[in-house]
């Protein structure tokens, strides 16, 4: 009898009830775990209620309010164990796809909106055709989130600009990080206008002073993040009046904002403006000091033991020195 429980326990608990319950830990609430895994609140429910019938007890109870949820002791027993099993099935995953190409697995990268907006499309290209039965999935999400989606194990690999800064520790395996940030390349920032703008004219050879930009509005993508910090640090570092930088929540909104105000300015990294400079549409302006570059960086989950290989053949690609937007 004790054997046709253990077989009828292991035959009616399945993988993704497993992945539930771990995601609502790690999430803290059916919401935020519904979010995570791409299923409706009910479902969740429905999956964890499937999982507490499979091994006969409750596993998951709300806390006083209804704020959250809380494990009962069985739920402490299990959780361990599920994060080992999906760990295994990872690790396994990671292991075939090293050798046949063609077996089916996922890659969870996160990025900031510039990356998965203008480098990771051509990444993502040549390595589809190399693991053409890879899902390559990407959400775009601010520093803060990359980081806390690879600390909870939901992503893969995050890539984010960063400001420069003294050289990690970290120890790189195929590129890798065994702990820390890993760097790819150096990333050009541009100050750009329209090719109306008074500063943007073919004849001025001389660059601008940075503080003769106090006039101009400057059209920034985020309003927080390392990206806005360096800006704000390098127009504020003497004390000279400086331009207003003014957040406008993503990438197409810098450039909208500059095309179609005047005096507006706008600072991008390099890759976001090729197509725009090379058509005439925009063009950079030249300042002293020149604004600072950034780092295009990766992070590794350090909570998935095995990393499918498309991850290393990824940071490879993005590797590639990026050309300057000069124009």
């Amino acid at each position: 009898m004790n054997n046709r429980r253990e077989k009828d326990w292991a035959m009616h608990v399945e993988l993704r009830q497993l992945r539930t319950l771990v995601m609502l830990v790690d999430r803290g609430s059916v919401s935020a775990a519904a979010r995570a895994l791409g299923m409706a609140q009910s479902t969740v429910s429905e999956v964890l209620a499937a999982l507490e019938r499979a091994v006969g007890t409750r596993l998951v109870v709300r806390k006083r309010g209804g704020h959250g949820i809380a494990l009962t002791p069985a739920g402490e027993a299990l959780l361990p164990h599920a994060r080992h099993v999906l760990a295994a099935l990872e690790d396994a995953q990671a292991g075939v796809a090293s050798v046949d190409r063609d077996a089916r697995g996922s890659v969870e990268v996160i990025a900031s909106e510039s990356i998965s907006t203008y480098l990771l499309p051509r990444a993502l290209r040549e390595l589809r055709k190399q693991w053409p039965n890879t899902r390559f999935a990407v959400t775009v999400g601010t520093c803060p989130r990359v980081s806390e989606g690879l600390s909870s194990g939901s992503y893969d690999v995050g890539l984010m600009l960063q400001s420069h800064r003294l050289p990690t520790d970290s120890v790189v395996e195929s590129g890798v990080a065994q702990s820390g940030a890993i760097f790819l390349t150096d990333v050009e920032l541009v100050v750009f206008a329209s090719a109306e703008h008074p500063l943007a004219s073919p004849a001025r050879t001389e660059s601008v002073q940075r503080h003769g930009l106090a006039a101009y509005p400057l059209f920034v993508s985020d309003a927080t993040g390392a990206f806005f910090d360096l800006l704000h640090r390098f127009f504020l570092v003497d004390g000279m009046p400086s331009p207003r930088l003014e957040p406008t929540g993503s990438v197409e909104a810098v450039k909208h904002s500059v095309a179609t105000n005047p005096l507006g300015l706008g600072v991008l990294p390099s890759y976001a403006l090729g197509e725009e400079l090379r058509g005439g549409q925009f063009r950079t302006v030249s300042i002293e000091p020149e604004v600072p570059g950034v780092r295009l960086e990766a992070a590794v989950s350090q909570t998935r033991r095995s990393a499918h290989p498309a991850v290393a053949a990824l940071l490879d690609v993005l590797r590639t020195p990026m050309s300057g937007a000069r124009q």
